[in-house]
């Protein structure tokens, strides 16, 4: 039979970190015949090269190419590609793992559905991973609609004719962002894009000794070289318009502003800010003009406003305020519906000291209250986040201590404004969530072990998360054991010493009662704003103060 799937693994000096790639690609479901694993030995200097050859020569369906140390993934990955004697290739990185029965899921749902490019469900083992584009699988997703860009790495299923038609190779020699060239490129050729979310197909994992670069320093010219040739990409396939703008607007967001909010920008010092931020605003003002603005993430348009003005103050004020950003969860029923386990919370979304995020009704709009002084006057359009709070969302997660993989579980919910005074509102987030255990994995049963639960709210372009915990709703006592699947496992809920929630799943805990919550401490009160003070009083009061002015000139 003919090869469905090549798989390509660039490799250097992996260790014993290659074992579970080696391994999962050796007990694949797809028959040996159908697929073949090609790792490419990137000059490695450990033992890596012999142990490779020797497995070539044990497995028909294992070939191995050596090349000269070119320093990057890019080179191997070429290698492999031009090598590959499959219909589609797939990229895994050496120190990866793919579940046993992703080609055989990847293949045949690429051939039901005519697909030039199949996402597979990512995992992330101690790293984050993008979670709204596997919410559910999609047979042909859409660039510009579907969350495609979240996901710019190369692990994916690629039709090989596509790649060879078209060129599609990645750039060689050490570069940031070549995975994004290359997946842009394949995105704009393809016909037909899939996601396959229904299965845990690819596993990533963060080792100990990676490093994060979005934290550490890098060469701000470099590195905005290459977020320009990614740009290029996007320009030379798009017309002038919205689906430009909205697709220049991911790397505005995630690659530009997002080095300049709370997260990152105050970790640097103060000398290396000033480089980046200076690196960041050229770009911006080259190839960022303001109709991309309507695209990024509401939060994000303060930050833009401060950008393009010049104010690194401005910035920096801004970071601080948002930094540590969250959410004060309240639970109100964790209970057994069947085998189900029914969870009930809200979620208020709040600042580090506990104050909320407060909103404005301004002209029948609701715009973000900034809750710090700022050197540059940012406009009412910039902090409009009307619509966006109608699309606040709350999930519930379950995340598995041990491996850190963590799934959404089905579930519903409904955002609130509640009233702070006449004029300003803070967000509020209901959601109930019903948790399978049998098929809470992406359809499959929770692995055996202590899965933590998390509620989540996506608001504005915040989306912070939190425990939830019995501390704001004593009255809820012990929980109940479940059983879950044909084997009738036992599924424990149980409240931690902190008074969390979390499910020990193929272990029976005996139910006790959560800890006794300690007394909370008082919610501050919503400071005044920094400017137009007036603006907060009640009607009245500002009327009387208008005339006042008036009358004192």
């Amino acid at each position: 039979m003919s090869v469905k799937v090549s798989v390509v693994v660039p490799v250097y000096n992996p260790g014993s970190h290659i074992d579970d790639c080696i391994r999962s690609l050796l007990e694949q479901s797809l028959p040996t015949d159908e697929y073949e694993a090609i790792f490419v030995d990137d000059g490695s200097t450990d033992e890596t090269p012999a142990r490779l050859d020797a497995l070539a020569a044990e497995h028909d369906h294992v070939r191995v190419f050596h090349i000269p140390n070119s320093g990057w993934p890019g080179r191997p990955r070429n290698v492999g590609i031009d090598n590959a004697r499959g219909e589609f290739v797939y990229f895994v990185d050496n120190d990866d793992w793919l579940g046993p029965e992703a080609l055989e899921r990847l293949y045949a749902y690429a051939v039901e559905h005519g697909s030039d490019v199949v996402i597979g469900k990512l995992v992330g083992h101690r790293r984050g991973i993008p979670k709204e584009i596997f919410r559910r699988s999609k047979p042909k997703a859409v660039l510009g609609q579907d969350p495609l860009l979240t996901l710019l790495t190369p692990h994916k299923l690629f039709r090989k004719a596509m790649l060879d038609k078209h060129e599609i190779r990645f750039p060689e020699g050490r570069r940031r962002l070549e995975d994004h060239l290359f997946v842009m490129k394949a995105y704009f050729a393809a016909d037909t894009i899939s996601i396959l979310a229904d299965y845990p197909v690819y596993h990533w994992v963060r080792r100990d000794d990676d490093t994060n670069a979005s934290v550490n320093r890098f060469d701000p010219k470099g590195y905005f070289d290459n977020v320009r040739e990614v740009l290029d990409v996007v320009v030379a396939n798009t017309e002038p318009g919205d689906l430009r703008d909205k697709l220049l607007a991911h790397w505005y967001t995630g690659k530009s502003l997002g080095r300049l909010g709370a997260g990152t920008l105050l970790g640097y010092p103060p000398d290396y800010r000033r480089e980046l931020y200076d690196a960041i605003r050229g770009l911006a003002l080259e190839r960022f003009a303001p109709s991309v603005d309507r695209f990024l993430p509401p939060s994000f348009r303060p930050r833009s406003v401060l950008l393009r003005a010049g104010s690194l103050a401005g910035l920096e004020a801004l970071a601080g305020a948002e930094r540590g950003l969250t959410i004060e969860p309240t639970t109100s029923e964790v209970a057994w519906d069947g085998d189900v386990l029914q969870v009930r919370a809200s979620a208020r979304l709040v600042y580090a000291d506990g104050r909320p995020v407060v909103f404005v009704r301004r002209e029948g709009r609701l715009l973000w209250e900034l809750p710090v002084r700022l050197d540059v006057p940012v406009p009412d359009d910039a902090l409009d986040m009307t619509s966006a709070l109608a699309a606040a969302r709350a999930d519930v997660l379950v995340r598995s201590r041990e491996l850190r993989d963590d799934y959404f579980v089905p579930g519903a919910w409904t955002a609130s404004l509640e009233e702070i005074d006449a004029d300003r509102v803070s967000l509020v987030v209901a959601v109930e969530a019903r948790l399978d255990a049998q098929t809470a994995a992406a359809g499959a049963p929770l692995a055996k072990g202590t899965w933590d639960v998390l509620v989540r709210v996506a608001a504005c372009g915040w989306g912070p998360g939190a425990r939830l915990s019995a501390a704001s709703a004593p009255g809820l006592g012990a929980l109940e054991v479940g059983e879950s699947g044909p084997d009738r496992r036992p599924v424990s809920p149980y409240w931690t010493v902190n008074g969390n929630l979390s499910i020990a799943v193929g272990t029976r805990r005996a139910p006790a009662p959560p800890p006794p919550p300690s007394a909370p401490a008082p919610r501050p009160l919503p400071a005044p704003p920094a400017r137009g003070r007036a603006a907060w009083l009640p009607a009245p009061v500002r009327r009387r103060l208008r005339g006042l002015a008036r009358r004192l000139g």
